[in-house]
């Protein structure tokens, strides 16, 4: 049977205008939710979705320059809400290098308040957020996969070698036109004001009353591919992702086989990798991220902050990202035919 056109897209029919410029990276929807609130009218359950506002370029061409984008035929996310803290990434910001309340380089908006308080990195969320242990990873996230749309789409979960699902993979099923073809339509980059909405669900945790921290910010690990098939696995423009800072990946380094597509590493961002770090604002340092801020009527900061807070980041390990960023070549679920994706 021949595959004409398999249909691998992140997004099928969920298509908005957006008004959003046309070298807008790959963000979240909801940047900003206050602690324990949701956006469904009760509790903290909410919803969200990563923007998908341009196709992959060449990185012949420096991002901004006049790329011809390729269509989006897929997309993969990762979560950093592993069971184990090994797989995420946690430290603390140094708040006090950006300007306050507007937002930073991937969206995210933090206090900008300067703080003398110790910024070590924490290794988990124990100490500062509602129902983390020691030695877990944000395993509370409460993380649920949405469908895009109604009918057609093929959500691929992400479930780690610890049994937690860690985000998804999702494309359009293949629809069938005639008698030995498939096709079916990828996100249209071409038009300029078109933005690819791709859904999840989460739960909006809330922060210790022990606790300094002002701010939570989450970062997503994100891949939009543009091509498919062993021909294309060398190919630079094959996929964008987005990966703001180095994680100790192997596979998104400058050794790596996406070498072209790396995250930018903090020391050459000028700051230490031990820490502490001040990269928000830094114009080279881009992740899909939401921001979990602290209400401080309800629930202000404790004597011992001396009024000084410092804000927490959570992002998804670099070989952890290399195990389940990726889309493997598989088959199709039982449900869609054709025979193999990618």
């Amino acid at each position: 049977m021949i595959l004409k056109k398999v249909a691998l897209c992140s997004v099928a029919a969920v298509l908005c205008a957006a008004g959003q410029g046309v070298y807008a990276h790959t963000g979240i929807k909801d940047k900003l939710f206050v602690e324990g609130v949701g956006n469904t009218g009760s509790g903290a359950t909410a919803y969200n979705a990563m923007t998908i506002t341009h196709g992959c370029a060449s990185n012949a061409i420096p991002e901004g320059g006049a790329a011809v984008r390729g269509e989006v035929i897929a997309m993969a996310a990762l979560f950093p809400n592993s069971i184990s803290s090994a797989k995420t990434i946690v430290y603390r910001y140094k708040t006090g290098s950006i300007v306050p309340n507007v937002p930073g380089v991937d969206g995210t908006v933090l206090t900008g308040v300067a703080t003398t308080l110790p910024v070590a990195n924490p290794g988990d969320l124990s100490d500062d957020i509602n129902g983390a242990t020691a030695g877990a990873g944000f395993s509370n996230m409460g993380l649920g996969l949405v469908s895009p749309n109604l009918f057609g789409n093929l959500i691929i979960p992400k479930i780690d070698d610890l049994g937690t699902t860690r985000g998804y993979a999702v494309f359009n099923g293949p629809v069938f036109d005639g008698p030995y073809t498939y096709i079916s339509a990828p996100l249209s980059e071409s038009v300029l004001s078109t933005t690819g909405l791709s859904p999840f669900k989460f739960t909006v945790p809330t922060f210790k009353t022990t606790s300094c921290a002002a701010n939570l910010i989450v970062r997503v690990a994100v891949t939009n591919w543009c091509k498919r098939g062993l021909q294309s696995k060398n190919s630079a423009d094959r996929k964008d992702v987005w990966i703001g800072t180095d994680t100790g990946s192997v596979m998104y380094s400058m050794t790596g086989k996406n070498h072209d597509i790396m995250p930018n590493s903090r020391t050459t961002m000028g700051m230490p990798e031990a820490g502490p770090y001040t990269e928000q604002g830094n114009g080279k340092s881009f992740w899909p991220a939401f921001t979990v801020t602290r209400n401080l009527t309800t629930n202000p900061l404790p004597a011992g902050c001396n009024g000084q807070s410092y804000d927490v980041v959570v992002e998804p390990e670099g070989l952890d990202i290399d195990k389940n960023l990726d889309i493997e070549p598989g088959a199709y679920p039982a449900a869609a035919p054709g025979a193999r994706f990618f």
